[in-house]
């Protein structure tokens, strides 16, 4: 049976109308034969993908923890998502079966990805008016069908490195999106924009980061150098130099 309620896939843009999704909690039979798998609990984000022809005419137990997603995929469409929980699946060319040209990889929705932007950073943030602005987030995946659709599906590999590289501008894009409208603020003291970016959210950035099923999970930014102020009571001869000192 299946339990499809607990799906986190909402929408039905998200994937094919073929996707199917939940928790296979039916009867095993005892089958020597039967092939185990699970997701590596501190691999990277996206594991795989498992070539099913290696299984043709096995059964696989496949097991998942809470916030793992198996995605399986057949001729570059998604036609299963499974959920936590333990899941037989049949491998063969029959239509009942998982076919043997199709891929099974893996998703985590509890592993985040770090990123973080300095002043020397290849590719920083600078407003307007030439003010420097640093930061760092943390952005974990929210609808794994969603992610697979717009990141995922036109990649021929999924290392580590090739996903974080597809990641980053979509990353860098919404922060820059996000810091685009903070700047259409304006400010009554040089401090105004450290303020405004101090008071900045995780959720605020979700704007520009859903359409890929990402979410940030923190986010915090600073100007690169603290704002200067006018100093307009310095005696004479005295040195700014000793106001820092």
């Amino acid at each position: 049976m299946s339990d499809q309620s607990n799906s986190h896939e909402g929408s039905a843009n998200d994937s094919p109308t073929s996707l199917t999704s939940g928790r296979d909690w039916s009867a095993l039979p005892l089958r020597h034969e039967q092939y185990e798998w699970s997701m590596e609990a501190e691999g990277p984000l996206v594991q795989g993908p498992l070539d099913m022809e290696f299984l043709r005419g096995q059964r696989m137990l496949l097991t998942l923890e809470e916030g793992q997603y198996g995605l399986l995929v057949h001729d570059g469409a998604l036609k299963a998502l499974y959920l936590d929980g333990c899941h037989h699946l049949d491998i063969g060319n029959r239509p009942d079966q998982v076919q043997t040209d199709s891929h099974l990889f893996f998703l985590s929705t509890s592993q985040p990805v770090e990123f973080r932007w300095t002043s020397t950073s290849e590719h920083g943030f600078t407003t307007s008016d030439g003010t420097q602005v640093i930061g760092r987030c943390s952005v974990r995946i929210e609808k794994p069908a969603r992610f697979y659709h717009r990141i995922l599906r036109n990649l021929s590999d999924w290392s580590p490195e090739t996903v974080n590289s597809q990641l980053e501008p979509l990353v860098h894009q919404a922060f820059n999106n996000l810091l685009s409208q903070v700047c259409q603020l304006e400010w009554d003291h040089p401090g105004g924009l450290q303020s405004a970016l101090m008071g900045l959210g995780a959720s605020q950035l979700d704007e520009f980061l859903s359409e890929h099923g990402l979410f940030c999970e923190s986010l915090a930014a600073y100007t690169a150098a603290p704002p200067v102020e006018n100093w307009q009571n310095q005696t004479t001869g005295q040195s700014t130099d000793l106001l820092h000192s």
